[in-house]
């Protein structure tokens, strides 16, 4: 490769600390959602903690992944294809919850485990080749590194199965075994771990591609795409409501859950 006509690039590290605080959130509230999502297979009721535990959880990854983008700050005119970064997005939701259907389907199985963290593995890193070549530079072009490139996909494989095989602990009687503080530091303890290794992957990714300057003069010149500034914005608001409502309807459930316990507990007496 040649490097003495690779674009000059920098990283701002205000945009790497949200990318892992958004990781880190999604990774914390999607195990607070694990527990009812793999309750909601046993009972056979409504699939709305699954799906919601999909959106957190892919959105989350897809959040980061264009916060950490924006980390990546370079000497030209940087824009997003519109219609590339909504698809990017789909993707990741659109192949998390086939694989969370799978891992909570049956019999925790080596096999159902790897299966479901591979479909997972491999919607996050569609994501996020996708969201990089909806990235748009002109007058450079894009070379891959494949070193890196194989590090990526093999983190987020190995990091959704890590992921998944706590999602069924959580939902299983393990858990129900647990006291509150027991379960509540696990999960923060693990919600930091997978935030880590979610942008492990994402940068370890973004090493996989470096940009050579093909034309001096389109360098400068801005595309057609979104604005980063004003993705920016999108991002974090979007991101920060959507968490926020994960965790209101975690928090009303758990009300109710209670409400429930002490109107049986105070029947049992009265009888």
């Amino acid at each position: 490769m040649d490097h003495g006509n690779m674009l000059h690039t920098e990283w701002n590290t205000s945009y790497i600390a949200l990318s892992y605080v958004i990781a880190a959130l999604a990774s914390y509230v999607s195990l607070e959602l694990a527990g009812r999502a793999g309750q909601s297979f046993k009972t056979s009721a409504s699939r709305f903690w699954l799906i919601a535990q999909a959106l957190v959880l892919g959105y989350g990854i897809w959040a980061m992944h264009f916060v950490g983008m924006l980390a990546y700050q370079v000497d030209a005119a940087a824009s997003f294809s519109v219609g590339l970064t909504v698809f990017s997005g789909f993707i990741a939701v659109a192949l998390i919850y086939p694989a969370l259907r799978l891992l909570h389907g049956g019999p925790l199985t080596p096999v159902r485990l790897g299966s479901a963290a591979a479909l997972a593995g491999l919607g996050i890193v569609v994501m996020h080749y996708t969201g990089m070549a909806a990235y748009q530079l002109p007058g450079t072009e894009a070379q891959i590194v494949w070193f890196p490139l194989v590090g990526s996909i093999l983190i987020a494989v190995g990091a959704s199965a890590v992921a998944f095989y706590l999602f069924r602990l959580l939902s299983s009687s393990w858990a129900e075994r647990q006291s509150r503080l027991t379960l509540t530091g696990m999960k923060v303890g693990a919600g930091l771990v997978m935030g880590a290794a979610v942008i492990g992957m994402h940068y370890t990714g973004m090493a996989a591609l470096k940009y050579r300057v093909v034309d001096e003069l389109k360098v400068g010149l801005a595309s057609s795409g979104v604005d980063t500034s004003l993705l920016a914005l999108l991002v974090g608001v979007v991101s920060f409501l959507l968490i926020g409502l994960a965790v209101t309807s975690i928090l009303m459930d758990a009300g109710r859950s209670s409400g429930d316990l002490g109107e049986m507990d105070f029947t049992s007496a009265a009888d």
